[in-house]
């Protein structure tokens, strides 16, 4: 492990010790498939530490009225609320991988674990359930919980490099993981996967004829389940994934992400990663992060209401994506989209910024009918070496009295209905500044 890569076990280990001065926690997560793994992780190795705990997924920290006393742990969220945690009058413990947005003055005690303050890329390097896995293997005996996290870690579109790369060796070294050849690909009948998949988005949905011609190309029956490939059939779809892809324009950056290997997580109920990483988001989005949370617990009921879910959800963004791609509008350094009352803003802004218009950042905006605005943004890794999302939306929410973060390739903000205008042209502003 490198140095960083040790300092970040040692903030474990303190995180470890302030925890075994309570018996009880209070455990906040976000509602994405890293959030909920880093969930499952926490709940897991408490339970198996014999301390009691309460867990509560959210949507985000605005509205958040902090409890006092004991202990609160925060996963996947926190660093970028440093004023909130600061005003926290109770032990906190924050498992984040998102970029700090200052310090916290704690009121009481505080460990603070993030990669960013150690100087490793939490946009990339690790995910806040791969931190919930240190944690946990500071706990106790927890390698099992590798899997978990390196489902986290998938759901954020992270690399194996660095602390991932740790994991997924250790994973796949118990044999709680294991890494073949292959594709990134949900499991089930070929035809179905291709024309459902998010992750890789292939522009099959309600286009069969297309996707009967493609397979036909390449003499694959589409009534073959995807796990039953072998190696030549794999190597031919491949390729034709690939030049699928260079057709739609998407960037070049997802194919060694999507092409070359594929992940099996072993001692889970649903295998295939990539399927069991579109359930449990699926899940997140519906707001049915109880089920999504029992899955990982090892729950195969739950997997089944899981799978509905997560075909129902998935039908839903592609139907929204048919109707609104061609109301993307254009900014001078930005495109945006703005929606009523969408299911969901994420996919559709990943599925934008990934396969279809990679040249600018996308912002997505949601107008709920209750009148609060989500914001969603994403770009690719090749602008993101020069443009910071997450400090853009951070700003540009500021200026409009909301708020905003995330990482550099993907963040997001919560706004007011007026606001949306200005909150755009001062997103345009600043990300023609970053770029120039």
């Amino acid at each position: 492990m490198t140095s960083s890569g040790l300092k970040i076990r040692d903030l474990a280990k303190k995180a470890v010790e302030l925890l075994s001065k309570h018996n009880f926690a209070r455990v906040y997560t976000h509602y994405d498939a890293d959030g909920i793994a880093a969930g499952a992780i926490i709940a897991k190795s408490l339970l198996r530490a014999g301390k009691e705990f309460h867990l509560t997924f959210l949507k985000g920290l605005n509205d958040f009225e902090p409890e006092t006393d004991g202990l609160q742990i925060f996963a996947d969220m926190g660093s970028g609320y440093c004023e909130l945690m600061s005003r926290i009058d109770a032990d906190v413990i924050v498992l984040d991988h998102h970029k700090p947005n200052g310090d916290i003055n704690p009121k009481r005690s505080l460990v603070h674990v993030n990669p960013h303050l150690l100087g490793i890329d939490g946009t990339y390097e690790v995910s806040a359930s791969g931190i919930a896995y240190l944690f946990a293997k500071e706990l106790g005996n927890n390698k099992d919980l590798s899997s978990i996290a390196i489902l986290g870690a998938i759901g954020d579109k992270q690399k194996f490099v660095g602390i991932n790369a740790e994991i997924l060796e250790e994973s796949s070294s118990s044999g709680c993981a294991e890494v073949k050849p292959g594709l990134y690909l949900p499991s089930g009948k070929l035809s179905k996967a291709l024309k459902m998949s998010l992750e890789p988005y292939l522009d099959f949905y309600k286009k069969e004829e297309e996707l009967e011609s493609f397979l036909k190309k390449l003499g694959l029956d589409g009534d073959k389940e995807v796990n039953e490939l072998n190696f030549n059939e794999t190597q031919k779809l491949a390729d034709a994934i690939v030049l699928r892809l260079l057709k739609i324009g998407a960037y070049e950056g997802v194919f060694e992400q999507i092409v070359g290997r594929k992940i099996l997580l072993k001692n889970l109920p649903l295998q295939n990663a990539i399927s069991l990483v579109d359930v449990i988001n699926s899940c997140g989005r519906a707001g049915e992060m109880s089920t999504a949370l029992s899955i990982l617990l090892g729950d195969q009921k739950a997997l089944k209401v899981g799978i509905e879910i997560s075909e129902k959800f998935t039908v839903e963004i592609l139907e929204q994506l048919a109707k609104c791609r061609s109301e993307v509008r254009e900014g001078f350094c930005i495109r945006y989209l703005i929606l009523d009352d969408a299911v969901s803003t994420s996919p559709i802004a990943t599925i934008l910024s990934r396969y279809l218009m990679p040249d600018k950042p996308i912002v997505v905006i949601n107008i709920k009918k209750d009148g609060k605005v989500k914001v969603s943004a994403r770009t690719t890794e090749k602008i993101a070496k020069k443009l910071d999302l997450a400090e853009v939306m951070r700003l540009s929410a500021l200026r409009v009295g909301g708020v905003g973060g995330g990482h550099r390739v993907a963040a997001g903000a919560n706004i007011e209905k007026g606001k949306v205008e200005e909150f755009l042209k001062e997103v345009d502003r600043l990300c023609c500044a970053m770029l120039a």
